[in-house]
């Protein structure tokens, strides 16, 4: 049941990025059964990946359309993420029991932490890492509202601009 339910809630947001122009119906690209037990290889023994993300991953794995550019969230660059995270491990980020699903720009990586399906961050030079979403569905619903607000405020200074 909580399969189904993270399977329609990945598929009501892929729909939500079509509607609003951040993808195409080709461009949310899944990844295959093969993909998928690649990614599962880089996580430690035995973690339980959330339903969440195995959706997301089923659905938009390896491209959500104009969303995440730049950030290295989608297959096959997120299995680097386990490396990125050893280069910016601090006093704050323990590597051992999680699962680190993406990283951005070398500074900053994303983890599942093991008996939580909160989404976490560290971002290098941080004390500690912080709890970003209860859930992989309500980070991805925060990202694309951040990237959303950034579009709009781009676009609006593109015709402050284009007035003067």
């Amino acid at each position: 049941m909580v399969r189904d339910a993270s399977n329609q809630d990945i598929a009501t947001f892929g729909r939500e990025l079509i509607e609003s122009g951040f993808a195409t119906s080709d461009s949310l690209i899944g990844c295959d059964s093969a993909q998928i037990a690649e990614v599962y290889s880089v996580a430690p023994e035995g973690f339980p990946i959330p339903d969440e993300y195995q959706a997301f991953l089923e659905y938009m794995g390896q491209k959500a359309g104009t969303l995440f550019s730049g950030t290295d969230l989608f297959f096959p660059r997120m299995l680097d993420a386990i490396e990125a995270a050893e280069d910016v491990s601090g006093k704050g980020l323990e590597l051992d029991g999680q699962f680190f699903f993406g990283h951005h720009q070398g500074y900053k990586v994303y983890f599942f932490k093991r008996g939580s399906r909160a989404v976490y961050a560290y971002q290098e030079g941080s004390s500690e890492d912080r709890e970003l979403a209860e859930g992989f569905i309500e980070f991805l619903r925060q990202s694309w509202r951040i990237q959303q607000k950034t579009r709009e405020s781009t676009e609006a200074m593109r015709r402050v601009r284009n007035q003067l």
